[in-house]
Parts: C-alpha cells; structure tokens; sequence
C-alpha cells in the first residue's frame, strides 16, 4: 500500500513511445497503481491526445523519430500549460534531458527503469499538477468569499479605498449614504456594511423604494394596525420592525414620496416608529442604509427631497467606483460569476480564454458589474465547451465585435482559403515567439509549408 500514488485514481498518464514492447510494460505496472494510461506510439500521435485529453502527465521518450520528446515537450506546455512531462532517457543523453528541463519539463528517469523509482516520479509530478490545480481554485475562491472583505471582490485602487471606508463604518450604528451609477454593487456594499458590523447575526432588511407603490410605502415601512383601512384583516409589522436590532437597506431612496420621508426622519432621530393606525409609538433599534444613482442635492433644490433628511442620511458618505475606473478587477469578477452560474446551471465551463479575458476587459460596461454578471450568465447557459471565447459573448454587449482577439480568428464569409491559411500561420508563429517547427506541429502541416509562407511574405512585403 506505500506505493500506492496519492491521486492515481483521478490521474490520467500518457505514455509516449515508439517501442511497442516499452509502452505496454508501462501501461502494465502503471495501471496496477491506479493510474488511468494512455499509449501514443509517436509524438505527433501524443500531441493529438495532448489535445483532446488534457493529461496530469506525460512520460515521454527522448529519443523518437519524427517528433521527439523535447519538441512534444514544448508543445505539450503550448496546449496544456498545467500537464507535467517527464522523459524517458537513456544514460548517454542524460544531459539533453537535464536541458529540457529548462524548457520545463518536469523530470527524468533514465533506462533501464527501476520500478520504484519511475513511480515515485509519476507521483510527484501528479500531485503537483493537482496542487497547481487546487492552488489556482483556492486563491478564487479566497478572493469570492473573503470574510473580511464582506463580500466585495477586487484589488483596484478604486475598490480598495472602498472596502477601507466599509471596514471603518462597520463597527457603528451610523447611517451611510451609499451613492453610484446603476450596477455598480451598492446593494454589495449595503451587504457588507452589515455583515462586518456588530449587527450581522441579526436581519438585513433590503426595501427597493422604486418598486413599492407609493400609496402603499408608508405601510411596507412602519405597518399598520388590525381595520387602519379596508382590507387591513390583521396587524402587520412593517419593514422597521423586522430588521430590529439589525440594519434596513433603504435602496433607490430617492424615489421616496416627499410624506414619507418625514416619517423616516423621525425614525433616525427619535429611533420611533408609528403603525398605521396606531396609538403609540413603537421604539426601533435600526441602522440605516441608504442607496441612490439620483442627484440628491438637485432633487432638494427641486423640492423633492428633504434636505434634512439628506443631512441625517449622509452621516457616512461612500462613492462606489463604476467598472470603467476598475477595470483591473474585471477577470476576478468575471471568474467569480463564471463559477457562481456554472455551479448554478450545472456547465462544465472552467474559465476564460485569454482573448476571452481580454475581451470582456475593453468593452466599456455601461451596465457596470449588474451588466457583466448577466454576460456572464448569458454565456455559461449557452457555453458548448470548457472555457469561453470571446464568440461565446454576448454580441448585444458590443464585447465579440469591439474585442477582435489576436489568438481567436473570425473571418468573413467568402474569405480566401488561402488567407485563412496565411493568417493561421502568421498568429500560430506570434503565439510560439516564432519557433517554426513547433507552429507546424501545432497546425499539423509540414514544416516546408510554413517556410514557403514567410518566403511568399517577404517577397510581397519586396514589392
């Protein structure tokens, strides 16, 4: 049982060589241990599973016709950056081995094999590609749910100096003016406010003002007593009393009825509420939140906002940032949502291509974070593979059309077979820093093809 390999049952090998014999004496001993084998018989025939089955680990032999182990090396780490490789070599070329360790490879082990220590190689190199794998899932995951940060995602300067605000306000009982552009997360700050306060285990009441007719407001806030008007059957507490001793979140306070905000002034002063019907007041032990996109000292100068109330609610004043002046935390939010809607779809979909990435970092967002969650959304429940490109994107956002990624190619209908082949070569050449031989394989054409290219270009480029 000490032999036994930590994640052989999740890992699956490939073993590439061109001896027969060698290959199944492999398959043979690795697959006791647990392991899942794969046989290629040549290099090109291990890049092809390279692709399709993202191996933990390639064991490779050094020394085969075609395509050799360094250069299956270098395009293993082109395709599948997280799969470890290990070569096989024999003593007298222990030395270009150890070099292709520099070009990443992960290991060696030398013929004839010993069986222990083959093994105690494969282990390692698969438990560090599961540790790579967990490392990468666990920083996410940190950066989701970090509990001091109550829940609002970002590095940004911009976001930063906000969750700095959110933390010192926390701890009192004062109430904040949470102002922004519609989606950018006040709601989000609302929530963290609360949940880095002494009052989290106790409710958060969340009350849309937009949403809640204005003959009916007051009565959602403060309730009302058994026969306060037709219809009302039975007492009903409102929305302050529900969130005593927690906190309300009074969200678009701006659209608040100019009667009604008379009523939550006296809430913020006294700490007292009157039902509906009521014949005494009632003490709250509340703190208020408030939200709004509106121009509140414009709608005092209208008349329809209280200045006093202004004054009472903009105890704490914070500004949160739109996407635009925080668009390094992009890729983090995007990955959060990816996760949040892949989890809540029930999609295999793992992340982002770079294009992908890089994409949805250069559109503008109008919509703020509200806009590129729903992106995200919209591309997951539609995602037919593992990662997203910038195709899976929303095209209404704007994203696919503005972003046209150097690695992800779109071509017209109607484009030249010919210049569909001249720009996959030109792009493959950029993505490998120009390595002529590792595009071609890549590109599964000859070698030749490439070279006649670059010749046709600089005979045009003559011209």
């Amino acid at each position: 049982m000490a032999d036994q390999p930590s994640n052989a049952m999740q890992a699956t090998l490939l073993v590439v060589d061109d001896d027969e014999g060698n290959r199944d004496t492999l398959e043979h001993m690795l697959s006791k241990e647990g392991f899942r084998v794969l046989q290629a018989s040549s290099g090109d025939e291990g890049l092809d599973i390279v692709r399709r089955e993202r191996p933990a680990v390639v064991l490779t032999d050094l020394k085969m016709p075609g395509m050799d182990g360094v250069a299956l090396l270098k395009a293993t780490k082109e395709l599948s950056p997280s799969t470890e490789v290990v070569l096989m070599t024999a003593y007298g070329t222990v030395e270009t081995a150890v070099e292709a360790m520099k070009e990443g490879a992960y290991d060696f082990v030398t013929k004839p094999f010993k069986r222990h220590v083959v093994l105690k190689t494969l282990r390692n190199a698969v438990d560090r590609h599961a540790l790579a794998n967990e490392n990468s899932q666990l920083r996410r995951q940190l950066a989701e749910v970090s509990k001091d940060a109550g829940g609002i995602l970002g590095q940004s300067p911009a976001i930063r100096a906000v969750l700095d605000l959110v933390r010192q306000a926390a701890p009192s009982s004062a109430a904040v003016l949470i102002e922004g552009e519609s989606g950018v997360g006040k709601d989000v700050v609302a929530t963290a406010l609360h949940a880095l306060s002494p009052r989290a285990q106790r409710p958060l009441v969340k009350v849309n003002c937009a949403a809640i007719p204005e003959t009916l407001m007051e009565s959602e806030l403060f309730g009302y007593e058994k026969g306060a008007f037709t219809g009302a059957v039975a007492r009903k507490p409102g929305r302050f009393e529900l969130a005593d001793g927690g906190t309300i979140f009074l969200d678009e306070i701006g659209e608040m009825p100019i009667g009604v905000q008379a009523k939550l002034l006296r809430v913020l002063q006294d700490g007292e509420i009157d039902r509906l019907g009521g014949t005494k007041p009632l003490k709250v032990d509340v703190r208020v939140l408030a939200a709004t996109n509106a121009n509140l000292p414009e709608m005092i100068a209208a008349k329809r906002f209280r200045e006093d109330l202004f004054w009472r609610l903009n105890v704490i004043r914070i500004l949160v940032p739109p996407l635009r002046d925080r668009v390094e935390d992009i890729p983090l939010l995007a990955e959060a949502f990816l996760r949040r809607q892949a989890a809540k779809n029930q999609k295999p979909v793992k992340g982002f291509t770079p294009e992908a990435t890089a994409a949805l970092a250069r559109h503008a967002w109008p919509g703020n974070v509200r806009e590129l969650e729903h992106a995200i959304e919209r591309a997951v429940v539609l995602s037919r593979g593992e990662m997203l490109g910038p195709a899976d994107l929303p095209a209404g956002t704007g994203i696919a059309g503005a972003a046209a990624p150097a690695r992800t190619l779109v071509f017209p209908v109607g484009t030249p077979l010919a210049e569909i082949k001249r720009i996959a070569i030109l792009r493959t050449l950029e993505s490998v820093n120009g390595d002529k031989e590792l595009a071609a394989r890549l590109l599964k054409i000859a070698s030749r093809t490439i070279y006649r290219q670059l010749e046709s270009e600089d005979g045009d480029g003559e011209a």
